[in-house]
């Protein structure tokens, strides 16, 4: 500041030579601002002393240090507030994560136990039902199937009409004349008559495994059947499951009827063919 300078020069030398206000030169109003002038200046510019810039300096840079601080605080603390909460959700979190993959572990453990077990049983089971369909095909092994025979030819009594019947149809000499029968009937829904119905098939079960032997070897030789101009064909009686298996091999059966190859199905469903004095044995239609 140029003025307070002049000032102070001007008062360091009057106060050298002892001239403040007793100058002859100087008139009543200047001795008057020089003595305002002087009292009005800090006793350090009067001085002359030099100033203390690192200290000056460092006061300001405190003094701003401090504002910028308490504002920063203020608008940090929130932030911070929030941070925390975030931190502590997050522990939260990771705990709960923490128990769901070990929830998530155990449940893969144990299903992997029960795949194991799984399979186990599928395989006792598949032979469960091996064994219980083989049960059932050996209930059957006397029992015929007679397809074709028309409605109520058997009458009221078709054990009595199958005895005597059946010998005569397929031509085998048996002890008087007659097959030892144990039961018989038709199956499937009861018989309404309506045009182009075809007649249920007839359920014949044998005394005896030779006399059903005796008489399908018969029905293969003759391979035509009639009775009263219908036609009648005799098949062995299988379970299902067997005679899905054994429906299979139909369209090869066929074909080999076609080209004259011989064959036979064999139980429950392996097919035998003789070629070229070969014999082959497939268990699959494929």
């Amino acid at each position: 500041m140029p003025t307070q300078k002049k000032i102070t020069s001007v008062v360091a030398k009057q106060s050298k030579t002892g001239e403040i206000g007793s100058s002859p030169h100087t008139t009543t109003t200047e001795a008057e601002g020089v003595s305002v002038m002087a009292a009005a200046t800090p006793p350090s510019i009067l001085s002359a002393e030099p100033l203390d810039v690192d200290n000056l300096v460092a006061r300001i840079t405190a003094e701003v240090l401090k504002v910028v601080e308490t504002s920063f605080d203020k608008k940090v603390d929130p932030v911070l507030q929030k941070l925390q909460a975030c931190s502590s959700d997050i522990v939260v979190l990771d705990t709960r994560l923490t128990t769901a993959e070990e929830r998530i572990s155990s449940l893969e453990d144990t299903i992997t136990i029960q795949d194991v077990q799984l399979a186990d049983m599928k395989v006792k089971m598949d032979s469960a039902l091996e064994k219980i369909d083989d049960m059932e095909n050996r209930n059957r092994r006397c029992n015929i199937r007679i397809v074709g025979l028309p409605e109520h030819s058997e009458g009221t009594d078709p054990v009595s009409f199958t005895k005597s019947w059946l010998p005569q149809l397929v031509g085998v000499d048996f002890k008087g004349g007659i097959v030892k029968v144990d039961r018989c009937h038709r199956i499937s829904p009861r018989y309404r008559s309506l045009p182009g119905q075809r007649p249920r098939v007839f359920i014949v079960k044998l005394h005896n495994f030779q006399d059903k032997a005796r008489i399908m070897q018969e029905a293969r030789k003759k391979q035509t059947l009639n009775y009263k101009g219908a036609k009648i064909m005799i098949f062995e009686d299988f379970s299902a499951a067997v005679s899905r298996k054994r429906q299979a091999f139909l369209p090869v059966k066929n074909r080999l009827r076609e080209k004259g190859i011989p064959f036979a199905l064999l139980y429950p469903a392996v097919l035998r063919i003789k070629h070229n004095g070969e014999e082959k044995i497939f268990k699959h239609p494929e």
